[in-house]
């Protein structure tokens, strides 16, 4: 160790950082059919060796391998005794290494040919299947850790967990948590996954909303009829589907399910602080998406909407005839595919139930509806009051140089409920890629000077977690 600013250690590695991270860009990793997944684990493990982690392992699920890598805090001198009750904490940093599949024709170059292009505005952007959604995220906290360990030391005990099925669910996740809790033993948990604000300003999420994927299918008669001959007399599956679809919400938008907003956790002053402080540009907005008009509600604003009101969204539906032309045809079967995005403290299974009772009761005669459930995420939201949250905005703040927006919940969802209900620890989500970063579709891509402030943030991050008071049971989660 030295008293080398790490700051300068990450500028001198620079290079070596992105030659490191091409490299992790070019092997396929891919949850969804398996491909590279193995290679890429192994990779994994040994970047986080080579990075100053002090082991590192490949934990078998039963699904894909996760990474598990612990880097124990450097301790200066003997004056720095942890004996007398005054412990480094142990922050657990999350990511993936698994990918969206990618189609090579719709990108502008080979999704698993990592490429450099500059945008109009002079912005060095690195272009790959998995830039920002999540490697090139979670890859600046190896950079992180391996320049303090070069300069000042690693100021507190960091466990990195990088899975290999988030784009497929985390559906083994908690139980590896839970199976391994022993190794994940921490004071707070930090996800950097998604995108900085559309401001282009950094933001501190204190959890992220919820999920429930549901299918459902109305079937009718045990054929395609002519509607001619049969319509009237014979149920209509589409006729059917689309009644229970709209039956679902109110006219204001709000659910209808009996029971859907009892476990809602309340907001409080302090959260009506944070969501008031938040900037939006609904005009942009609309502009943005060429509407003329938003979803309104008389009693909740465009914030609250998105990051603090469960929502119902139709994803998908089919039924009939959808070619050219004319065909009068009665349907036999009509299909449709639903998410709930849900707030905190309400449960997934307790809702799918209501639904399904909802979808019996509002069957007609002739019509079988049928429900599926296809995944499910709990919700999760650290306390506004939390001692994590000051320290991460400082953090964030020294990271991008600017200041970041605090908000309640990520408006998507990835699976930071693990950690505050297996290990009961509070979790913050830190984006680090760009606004734009095209995750899930062609041309994904990371700003450069995203993934270096990504890397000045843990630095700082770790450094201002270590001086906090987060000793157990002091942290509301």
């Amino acid at each position: 160790m030295s008293a080398e600013d790490p700051e300068i250690a990450l500028e001198r590695h620079d290079e070596t950082f992105f030659t490191d991270l091409e490299a992790l860009l070019a092997q396929p990793s891919i949850s969804a059919t398996g491909e590279g997944i193995a290679e890429c684990s192994s990779m994994v493990r040994e970047l986080c060796l080579e990075y100053g982690c002090d082991e590192a392992e490949v934990v078998e699920t039963p699904g894909r391998p996760a990474v598990v890598a612990h880097a124990r805090a450097d301790h200066a001198s003997e004056s720095d005794d942890t004996s007398n009750g005054d412990r480094r904490p142990t922050v657990l940093l999350y990511g993936h290494y698994d990918v969206q599949p990618a189609t090579p024709s719709e990108w502008t170059s080979p999704p698993f040919e990592p490429t450099v292009r500059d945008d109009p505005d002079g912005e060095q952007r690195l272009y790959a299947r998995g830039a920002g959604d999540n490697k090139g995220q979670w890859f600046a906290h190896l950079c992180a850790i391996r320049a303090l360990r070069e300069t000042t030391g690693l100021p507190a005990d960091v466990v990195l967990l990088i899975e290999g099925e988030e784009e497929s669910g985390s559906e083994n996740l908690e139980w590896l948590v839970r199976e391994h809790s022993d190794e994940f033993e921490s004071d707070v948990a930090i996800v950097a996954d998604g995108p900085i604000d559309s401001s282009g300003r950094p933001h501190v999420l204190l959890g992220a909303r919820g999920l429930l994927y549901v299918d459902i299918e109305a079937r009718g008669a045990n054929r395609d009829l002519h509607s001619g001959n049969f319509g009237g007399p014979v149920p209509n599956p589409a006729t059917a589907i689309a009644n229970l679809l709209a039956s679902l919400t109110d006219e204001d938008g709000r659910s209808t399910l009996e029971g859907f907003y009892d476990d809602v956790r309340p907001l409080t002053e302090r959260d009506r602080e944070v969501l008031d402080a938040i900037p939006v540009d609904e005009a942009d907005i609309l502009s943005d998406l060429g509407l003329d008009a938003l979803a309104t509600d008389p009693d909740e604003g465009y914030v609250d909407r998105l990051l603090t009101r469960p929502n119902l969204n139709v994803a998908g539906l089919d039924a009939g005839y959808h070619g050219e032309g004319m065909k009068t045809v009665l349907p036999s079967r009509a299909r449709a595919k639903i998410d709930y995005r849900l707030v905190a403290d309400q449960d997934p299974q307790a809702v799918y139930d209501a639904l399904e009772r909802h979808a019996r009761e509002h069957a007609p005669a002739g019509i079988d509806v049928e429900l599926g459930r296809v995944a499910a995420m709990a919700p999760q939201r650290t306390s506004a009051d939390s001692p994590v949250v000051e320290p991460a905005m400082r953090a964030v703040r020294d990271g991008w140089d600017t200041e970041p927006i605090l908000k309640p919940a990520l408006g998507g969802s990835v699976p930071t409920y693990v950690f505050a209900d297996a290990l009961d620890v509070p979790c913050l989500v830190i984006p680090y890629a760009n606004e734009d970063e095209n995750n899930h579709a062609p041309d994904e891509n990371i700003k450069l000077s995203c993934v270096r402030a990504g890397a000045r943030t843990t630095v700082a991050l770790l450094s201002e977690l270590a001086d906090a008071n987060l000793e157990s049971g002091s942290t509301p989660v």
